[in-house]
């Protein structure tokens, strides 16, 4: 069994659609467990948006669990653009595992994000240029790799393509898949893997041979589409669907905590919307000049998305952004998926574990949209 470890949800589906790629069984939980017939297990958690004291013990604990499974490759998925407690989580996850070198590749060139020089680059600017200086948690001023992770001068090594690793953490750059495939035939089995989605495919690669993916599902209403991000490639795409959107009201926004019947009257419009088209967008606005915790936010959101739900026979859940997805999926009680198809990478369309009937599709708010999604509601 191979064992993946990500720091959010929409990483860990991200992994599980690379898996289906190879063939392989997937399950993703939000525990480690021994499931028969799983060829690779996908453990997903919040540990990115977790103070970095509960991150760390967080993940010693799934990485002890994982280590008495015994697997033929363990992988730790991190942000592609660092985003969370890398450093500090993989440090305790060599301790757990006893090895004392790392190799971390966050890089993904076919989604143009980059490692020259020291530098991160998105599509040939520097990060902190690319839409990410805004994250309402982990805001990027500096592109910098060493000021990404929050390193000291000595507690990581910037390395190009090298066979040969030294103790400690190597960061690996590449701007090509190519050099991205030669990092992992570049290491060992005493080795902590961890980084972004391309060098887990890379290393799968080494082990087994891609299938052919020609599914393309038509999504069905009724149809909810969440989205928690801030990234404004995607608000304008949810611009465009205007008949569709129903967004938070200022009221629920600016309110210190969650007031049930303000909740109750939004999750009301959105329900009825459902029912009159079958689709709609859940969004939590522009909400000019008024602020509010980012996880109380989250909270609002997800006691709107539970009361839909609740009314709605939803056959797609369509949620954009990492802790907006774990958020929901905690609330609603869901804690095993069955990935089914990979509508583009790092969007992933699963089957809810005890549940025939729904779908949910998970995806970073980063990400563009798939030609699913837009299909679904230009219909």
């Amino acid at each position: 069994m191979i064992v993946v470890i990500a720091d959010d949800i929409t990483g860990a589906a991200e992994i599980g659609g690379i898996g289906l790629r190879y063939g392989l069984k997937v399950l993703l939980s939000n525990d480690v467990t021994n499931t028969s017939g799983t060829d690779l297990l996908v453990v997903y958690t919040n540990t990115r948006s977790l103070p970095e004291a509960e991150a760390v013990k967080e993940m010693a604990m799934l990485t002890g669990k994982a280590v008495q499974l015994h697997p033929s490759l363990f992988y730790k998925k991190t942000d592609s653009v660092l985003r969370g407690h890398v450093l500090a989580e993989m440090k305790v996850q060599m301790e757990v595992l006893g090895f004392t070198k790392a190799l971390l590749l966050p890089v993904n060139p076919l989604l143009g994000r980059t490692i020259q020089k020291g530098i991160y680059y998105v599509n040939g600017k520097p990060v902190h240029e690319a839409g990410f200086a805004n994250d309402p948690e982990f805001p990027i001023s500096n592109s910098a790799v060493e000021k990404m992770l929050g390193a000291s001068k000595d507690e990581i090594k910037l390395s190009t393509v090298s066979e040969h690793l030294s103790d400690g953490i190597t960061v690996g750059e590449a701007s090509t898949m190519q050099e991205v495939k030669e990092w992992a035939a570049a290491g060992d089995n005493n080795i902590l893997y961890a980084g972004a989605a391309s060098f887990f495919s890379a290393l799968l690669r080494q082990r087994f041979v891609a299938k052919k993916m020609d599914t393309k599902p038509a999504l069905s209403a009724p149809l909810l589409l969440v989205s928690g991000t801030t990234y404004q490639q995607s608000i304008q795409k949810q611009a465009a669907y205007q008949e569709h959107l129903c967004s938070m009201p200022a009221e629920v926004f600016s309110q210190p905590e969650i007031e049930s019947n303000t909740v109750q009257i939004w999750a009301e419009r959105v329900i009825s919307q459902l029912r009159k088209t079958g689709k709609c967008i859940m969004t939590v606005g522009p909400q000019e000049g008024l602020k509010t915790d980012s996880g109380l936010l989250r909270e609002k959101l997800s006691a709107a998305v539970a009361e839909v739900v609740k009314a709605i026979p939803l056959k797609e859940l369509l949620v954009e952004g990492g802790a907006t997805s774990f958020s929901i999926i905690q609330k609603l009680g869901f804690t095993a998926f069955e990935p089914t198809e990979e509508l583009q990478q790092g969007v992933v369309r699963m089957k809810v574990a005890g549940q025939d009937n729904l779908h949910v599709t998970i995806k970073p708010g980063s990400y563009a949209w798939p030609v699913a999604w837009e299909q679904a509601f230009a219909d």
